[in-house]
C-alpha cells in the first residue's frame, strides 16, 4: 500500500532570488521538479514564480531551497515562488492578475504584462504518451495547454515555450493538434513555430525526443529559429560512462531490447520507473532513485519523504535540463539579444 504523503494540499512557497547582474524573467507552469526552470537558471534567466497542481512538485521545491549542490550544481537550489496544489497551483483558476500580485507581495516586484521574458511549460502529456495504454484524445488533461495559451496571450511575454510529446502530431491526435494549431493562429501579437527535438543532441543523458514549439512576440522583429543539434559525447553521456557498474539496460516498457550501457545513451525515462539495469552479472534490477537523478543531472536533489513512486514521477516527467539549457542559450542569443 501506498503510504500517504503528509505534505499540505496547498502551499505558497517562497525562496529567496541569488542577485544577478542582468535580470531575465520566466513564470514557469507544470513546473514538476522543475528542468525546465534549472536549465534556464544555468544561462542566467530566474524563474520568478513556478507552480504546479501536483503539491508534491511543492514539497520537492521546498526540500531544494538551500541546496547549494556542494557548490558545483548551483541550478539545483530553488528560488522564486512555488504555487503548489490543485486550488492555487492549477492554471484553469490562476489569472495574471493573480501572478502580478504574488510577485509583488512576495519578492517586491512590479511586473506589467509584457514585462516577462519568457513564460514556459510543459502541460501534461499523459492521455497522448505512448507511455499510456489507455490515452486518449478525449482526456481531460489534454486541453490544459488551452488555458496555458490565454495565460501567455494575457501576459504578453517576449518568448514563450511549449513542451509536449511528439505524439500530439499522430493521426489519432490530429483533431487536437488542429484545434491547437488554430489557437496559436489567434494569437495575433505572436509568430510561431514547432520542431520535434531530441535530448541527447543537446547534451541531456538520455534518448528523448520532445515536440517544441516556440512562440516570439512580433515586435521583437526577430524570425524563429531552433538551436541546432550536435553528436553527443557517448565518453561523457553514454549510461556506462555516468554510472560504471551497469552493463546493458531495457527500456522495459516499450520491449525492445536489451541494450549495451557502454555505447548508448539511456533510454528515454518514464514516470512510472519501468526501466531496467543489467550488471556484470546479467541480473536484472530496478534503477535506484540516485542513478535515475544522474541520468537527469539532478544529482545532489533533495526527495527526502516523498515515496519512491512519486519520486519516479516527478524525474519521469521532467524537461532535461541540458536540452532546456540549449533551447534558453538559443532564446538569450537569437530572441533578446542579450
Amino acid at each position: 500500500m501506498k503510504k500517504k504523503n503528509k505534505y499540505p494540499e496547498n502551499k505558497i512557497i517562497i525562496a529567496q532570488l541569488e542577485p544577478l547582474k542582468h535580470q531575465l524573467y520566466i513564470a514557469s507552469f507544470f513546473s514538476g521538479v522543475g528542468g525546465f526552470d534549472r536549465g534556464a537558471r544555468r544561462i542566467g534567466f530566474q524563474s520568478l514564480i513556478q507552480s504546479d497542481w501536483w503539491n508534491i512538485s511543492g514539497q520537492a521545491f521546498e526540500q531544494n531551497i538551500a541546496n547549494s549542490g556542494d557548490g558545483k550544481y548551483n541550478h539545483l537550489r530553488s528560488e522564486g515562488i512555488f504555487l503548489a496544489g490543485k486550488n492555487i497551483g492549477d492554471i484553469t483558476k490562476m489569472t495574471f492578475d493573480q501572478i502580478q500580485r504574488y510577485i509583488m507581495e512576495h519578492l517586491k516586484m512590479r511586473i506589467g504584462i509584457g514585462d516577462l521574458d519568457v513564460i514556459i511549460g510543459g502541460p501534461p502529456c499523459q492521455d497522448q504518451s505512448k507511455c499510456n495504454n489507455f490515452r486518449d484524445i478525449l482526456g481531460e488533461r489534454n486541453h490544459l495547454i488551452f488555458p496555458y495559451l490565454d495565460m501567455i496571450e494575457v501576459a504578453k511575454p517576449k518568448v514563450a515555450l511549449i513542451e509536449q510529446v511528439p505524439d500530439i502530431l499522430a493521426e489519432k491526435f490530429s483533431i487536437l493538434w488542429q484545434k491547437v494549431r488554430l489557437r496559436l493562429n489567434r494569437m495575433r501579437d505572436y509568430t510561431w513555430d514547432y520542431q520535434v527535438m531530441n535530448a541527447k543532441d543537446y547534451g541531456a543523458r538520455q534518448d528523448r525526443k520532445r515536440l517544441i514549439i516556440i512562440l516570439v512576440r512580433r515586435d521583437l522583429n526577430v524570425p524563429i529559429s531552433f538551436p541546432e543539434p550536435t553528436a553527443p559525447d557517448l565518453g561523457k553521456v553514454a549510461v556506462q560512462s555516468l554510472l560504471p557498474e551497469v552493463y546493458h539496460f531495457s527500456p522495459g516498457q516499450y520491449k525492445d531490447g536489451i541494450k549495451s550501457a557502454k555505447s548508448n545513451i539511456f533510454c528515454t525515462m518514464t514516470a512510472t520507473g519501468s526501466e531496467y539495469f543489467y550488471g556484470y552479472d546479467g541480473v536484472r534490477r530496478d534503477l535506484t532513485i540516485d542513478e535515475r537523478l544522474v541520468l537527469t543531472e539532478l544529482e545532489g536533489l533533495k526527495l527526502q519523504g516523498i515515496c519512491n513512486t512519486d519520486q519516479k514521477r516527478l524525474l519521469g516527467n521532467m524537461v532535461q535540463v541540458s536540452f532546456s539549457e540549449a533551447l534558453f542559450r538559443h532564446i538569450k542569443l537569437n530572441f533578446l539579444k542579450v
